[in-house]
C-alpha cells in the first residue's frame, strides 16, 4: 500500500511534537510546555515576528527550549549595524531609532560602544598628505555640562585630519590640539592653516608659536559676521548710514581684487576714522588694522581659501544631530559616537580616492 510522503511527514512532526522533552540540566523526562519566547528578526521582508515554544522541568524548576538551557537567539548582526549606523549618521534621536527597529535605547549604545571597538583608538592619521588645514571648534553637552570638540578637516580631500574633545576652548586646549597634529603630520607639507580667530583668539597666538613658518588665514566669513552683529542694524539710529558705510569699507578691505587696492581702502579708512565717533565703531576700525595681516593672508598665498565654510558645514550637520540627541549621558558613548562617524566618513573617502 502506497502512503503519501507529505502524510507521513506530518505524522513524523506531530510525534516529535508531542514526545516529552528531556531536562538539559537535570536531565529529567518530567517536563511541560511553559509558554513561548516572542521575539523579532530583520528578514527580507521587513521585521517579522517569532515564537518559540518554552518548557518547564518539574524536577528542577529550570526553564528551557529546544534550543537549550538559558539560550535565547542572539540579535543578528545586520539588524546591529544597520540600528548604529542609523544612529549615528542620521538626525534621528535615539529613541527614534529604537522605535523603528524596537529595540530598547540601551541595546543600541551597547551596540554603538561593541561596533567602536572595531576601530583603533589611537587616531589613524590620512596617508600621503598635503594640504590645507580648516581648523573649528564645536559645543557639545556631556552628562549636561558643555564640552569643545575641536575639528581638524583637509581643505582638498575633505576629510578629518584630527579630532579632540576639552573642556573648552582656549590657548591650554588649543596648544594641546596643534601639538598633536604637528605629531601627526610633517610640517612642511601642511601647506597653510584656515581658521576663525577662537575663544580669546587662542587660535592666533597657538598657531604662530607651534606653525611659525605655516601661513596662517583669518576667516573672513567669520570676521564679517562679527560685523554683522554687533554693529546696529536700525533705521532709527542717527549713526545707521555710518554704520552702512563702515560695512562697505570693511569688506571692501578684504575682498579687494589684490593686496595694493586693499592697502589703499584701508588707509581711506583710517583717513575717515574721526567722523566714526561711536566706540563699538572704534573697536572694528582698531580691530581691522591689527589683524589686517590675519584676515588678508591670502594676497601672498593665492591658494589660501578665505573662508572655513568645509568644517562650517561638517559643523552644522553634527550641531543638528547634537540638537536632537541633547547630549551624551556618556563619555564613552560620545567618544564611540564620534570614532564610529569619523572613521566612516574617512572610509568612504579613501575608497571612492
Amino acid at each position: 500500500m502506497s502512503v503519501d510522503k507529505q502524510f507521513s511527514k506530518g505524522l513524523m512532526w506531530c510525534h516529535d511534537e508531542k514526545e516529552k522533552k528531556r531536562c538539559p540540566l537535570c536531565k529529567s523526562l518530567d517536563t511541560k510546555k511553559h509558554g513561548f519566547l516572542n521575539s523579532k528578526i530583520l528578514t527580507v521582508r521587513g521585521i517579522q515576528k517569532r515564537k518559540i515554544q518554552r518548557f518547564l522541568c518539574k524536577n528542577c524548576q529550570k526553564s528551557f527550549t529546544l534550543k537549550g538551557y538559558n539560550k535565547r537567539q542572539k540579535t543578528s548582526e545586520h539588524l546591529k549595524n544597520k540600528a548604529v549606523k542609523d544612529f549615528v549618521h542620521t538626525k534621528n534621536s535615539l529613541q527614534e531609532v529604537g522605535d523603528r527597529y524596537d529595540v530598547s535605547k540601551t541595546s543600541i549604545l551597547n551596540w554603538l560602544n561593541k561596533k567602536a571597538k572595531l576601530f583603533p583608538d589611537h587616531f589613524d592619521p590620512i596617508s600621503e598628505f598635503d594640504d590645507i588645514l580648516l581648523i573649528d571648534g564645536k559645543v557639545i553637552k556631556l552628562k549636561g555640562k558643555k564640552k569643545v570638540l575641536l575639528i581638524c578637516k583637509t581643505f582638498f580631500s575633505k576629510q578629518i585630519a584630527f579630532y579632540n574633545i576639552y573642556d573648552s576652548e582656549n590657548i591650554v586646549s588649543s596648544i594641546d590640539f596643534l601639538s598633536k597634529i604637528k605629531e601627526l603630520y610633517n610640517q612642511s607639507h601642511i601647506q597653510g592653516i584656515v581658521s576663525d580667530f577662537g575663544s580669546g583668539k587662542c587660535f592666533l597666538k597657538t598657531v604662530k608659536k607651534i606653525f611659525p613658518c605655516v601661513p596662517h588665514q583669518i576667516c573672513n566669513v567669520h570676521f564679517m559676521r562679527y560685523v554683522w552683529l554687533f554693529l546696529p542694524r536700525t533705521k532709527k539710529s542717527k549713526y545707521y548710514k555710518q554704520n552702512n558705510k563702515l560695512k562697505e569699507l570693511i569688506k571692501e578691505i578684504l575682498y579687494a581684487p589684490n593686496r595694493l587696492i586693499s592697502i589703499n581702502n584701508l588707509n581711506y579708512l583710517n583717513s575717515l576714522s574721526d567722523n566714526f565717533k561711536m566706540s563699538y565703531q572704534k573697536k572694528f576700525i582698531r580691530s581691522i588694522n591689527k589683524n589686517y595681516d590675519y584676515l588678508t593672508r591670502h594676497y601672498e598665498h593665492s591658494f589660501l581659501p578665505k573662508t572655513t565654510n568645509t568644517i562650517e558645514n561638517y559643523n552644522r550637520q553634527l550641531e543638528r544631530k547634537f540638537k536632537n540627541l541633547d547630549g551624551f549621558k556618556s563619555e564613552n558613548n560620545l567618544k564611540s559616537f564620534l570614532k564610529i562617524r569619523i572613521n566612516n566618513n574617512k572610509i568612504l573617502k579613501n575608497r571612492h580616492s
